[in-house]
């Protein structure tokens, strides 16, 4: 008896799985609805319109080149850089931060976690339900929308309001709104 190759099984595993998955019934004498005639429709028009022109194969990506770049820049722990708050379109107040600034929702773990369900197996597995986890400290629920960041005087700061933010500092043709410097000895 002659050996079948796995991908010939494989083959059949994703032809069985795609007729299940689309719920194709191949005796199915009910015609098309509107909308599976305009998916047809769709597809059959972005197959035409691949093979008429076709996407280029790019050598490279800029794309890809600037994310590697910001991320290699942003990512320098003792990086000195330049926050420029914002409200109305005037600056309020500006500050030289250590480090990059970050969003008040990003977490160190994971927000959801998934829970097993003792009474709700199928004959696919368990069944799971997705509930909200723990912060770190105990508490649960979202943040604020914002972000915060520390001075390169070592304070910490938030806000929730539109920014600048930049390697370099900026010439501001405008006098700030408020400016609060924090040194040694507290605020002045």
């Amino acid at each position: 008896m002659k050996r079948s190759t796995p991908w010939f099984f494989a083959l059949i595993a994703v032809f069985i799985g795609s007729f299940f998955l689309t719920g194709c019934d191949l005796d199915d004498p009910r015609p098309l609805s509107s909308a599976q005639q305009e998916m047809k429709q769709n597809e059959e028009t972005q197959q035409r319109q691949m093979k008429a022109v076709p996407a280029p194969q790019l050598k490279t990506s800029l794309e890809r080149k600037n994310l590697v770049r910001r991320l290699e820049r942003i990512n320098t722990e003792e990086m000195v850089s330049y926050i420029y708050l914002l409200d109305y379109g005037k600056v309020i107040s500006y500050y030289t931060i250590r480090g990059k600034v970050s969003s008040l929702n990003t977490y160190l773990t994971a927000m959801e976690r998934l829970q097993k369900l003792d009474s709700g197996s199928t004959n696919y597995g368990p069944t799971y339900v997705t509930l909200e986890a723990p912060d770190l400290d105990g508490t649960y629920g979202k943040n604020v929308d914002g972000i915060f960041f520390f001075t390169t005087e070592g304070a910490y700061m938030e806000w929730n309001g539109k920014y600048l933010w930049s390697d370099q500092p900026h010439k501001v043709t405008q006098q700030p709104e408020l400016v609060q410097m924090v040194g040694e000895g507290g605020t002045k």
